[in-house]
C-alpha cells in the first residue's frame, strides 16, 4: 500500500491509489492452499465465509445487524459448500446508468468509470479471499434492472445496453471474466411479460414525497419535475421493483447482494474501506473526478436501491 502524506499532490494520491486498485484486480485468486479442504467441516467452514462476507471490508452493516441475514446465507453456503461447486453471489448494480447530481444542467452517464472499477476490486478481493478458505473459491452475477429503468425513468434499452456492453469490456481488460458475470433484464427477459406482469401489480394510493426523495427521482431521470409527477413514478418504481424482484428469483440461486441491504438482500461494500491513507486518496480522486469529467458517478449499487 503506497502511503499518502500531506505534501502529496491530488494527482500523485490518485494514481497511487489506482495503481493499488489495478495491482489486486490483476493479482492471481489464490497462491496458496485453501484452509479448509471440500469434505472437511461444512458447517464451520460456511461460518467462516459469512463472517468473512460481513466483514467491515466486504459489509457496511454491523455484527449485530448482519445477524438477521445470517440463517439463510449460512444455508445457501453449506449448500454450495456440499456440492463441491463455487460460491454464488448476485450483486444488483442498478439500472445500467449514473444518475446526475444536477437535473436538468448536466446528462444522465451511461458509461463506465471509477465506480464499476471499484466494485470489481472488491469482488475481485473477496474472491482471493474466499479461495484461501475453499479451493473452488467464488462467482459474482453483477445484475442490471434495465427493463425497471425503462418502465420507472423512460430510459432506453438501446442506452443502458451501451453500458452493458462497456461494463463487460471492463470486466474482460480486468482479467475477471473467468468469476464475474452480468445478468440484464432485458437479455433475459420478454418486454412483453414484464408489461403483462406489471399491468397486473395491484396499485397504491399516490403519496407526497419529502424534498429528498423528490430530489432523488430527478436525479435518476435526468430533468426537473413537479411533485405529482415524481409521486406518479415513486409509485410506477414500486410496481416495477416488485416485478423484477419476481422475475429475478428465476435466475438468482446464491447470495443475493446490493449495496444497501433490505429485507431480502444483504449489504455489500462496493469500495475498500477506508484506511486513513486510502480515505484521503479516495476523496482526492473524487474531488479530481468532478472537475475533469462533471459529476462523480454514483457508487455502484445505489442505482438499484433509488432509480
Amino acid at each position: 500500500m503506497v502511503v499518502t502524506t500531506a505534501t502529496s499532490s491530488p494527482e500523485l494520491a490518485v494514481e497511487a491509489y489506482l495503481r493499488e486498485v489495478m495491482s489486486q484486480l490483476s493479482a492471481p485468486t489464490s497462491a496458496a492452499s485453501p484452509i479448509h479442504s471440500v469434505d472437511g467441516d461444512v458447517g464451520a467452514l460456511a461460518q467462516e465465509i459469512f463472517e468473512l462476507v460481513t466483514s467491515r471490508q466486504f459489509c457496511h452493516l454491523s455484527r449485530t445487524r448482519t445477524a438477521p441475514y445470517r440463517d439463510e446465507t449460512l444455508m445457501l453456503l453449506r449448500r454450495r459448500i456440499k456440492s463441491g461447486g463455487p460460491f454464488r453471489f448476485f450483486y444488483d448494480i442498478g439500472p445500467g446508468y449514473h444518475a446526475t447530481t444536477r437535473p436538468g444542467e448536466t446528462d444522465l452517464r451511461f458509461d463506465v468509470g471509477l465506480s464499476e472499477l471499484l466494485t470489481l476490486f472488491q469482488i475481485a478481493s473477496l474472491c482471493r479471499r474466499v479461495a484461501e478458505l475453499y479451493s473452488p473459491a467464488a462467482r459474482f452475477w453483477l445484475v442490471i434492472d434495465n427493463l425497471c429503468g425503462l418502465r420507472t425513468n423512460d430510459i432506453p434499452v438501446e442506452r443502458t445496453a451501451a453500458y452493458v456492453d462497456r461494463l463487460r469490456e471492463l470486466i474482460r481488460d480486468t482479467g475477471l471474466d473467468d468469476r464475474v458475470e452480468l445478468i440484464v433484464e432485458s437479455e433475459e427477459f420478454e418486454l412483453e411479460e414484464y408489461d403483462r406482469l406489471l399491468a397486473g401489480q395491484e396499485p397504491q394510493p399516490l403519496t407526497t414525497p419529502s424534498p429528498e426523495a423528490l430530489e432523488n427521482v430527478e436525479r435518476f431521470l435526468g430533468r426537473r419535475c413537479s411533485i405529482d409527477e415524481a409521486a406518479a413514478r415513486i409509485e410506477r418504481y414500486r410496481c416495477a421493483t416488485n416485478v423484477t424482484d419476481y422475475l429475478l428469483t428465476r435466475l438468482v440461486s446464491g447470495v443475493h447482494m446490493t449495496q444497501r441491504a433490505t429485507g431480502a438482500t444483504i449489504g455489500f461494500r462496493p469500495f475498500p474501506a477506508a484506511t486513513r491513507e486510502r480515505n484521503a486518496a479516495r476523496s482526492r480522486s473524487r474531488t479530481t473526478a468532478r472537475a475533469s469529467c462533471g459529476p462523480c458517478c454514483s457508487p455502484a449499487g445505489t442505482s438499484a436501491a433509488t432509480s
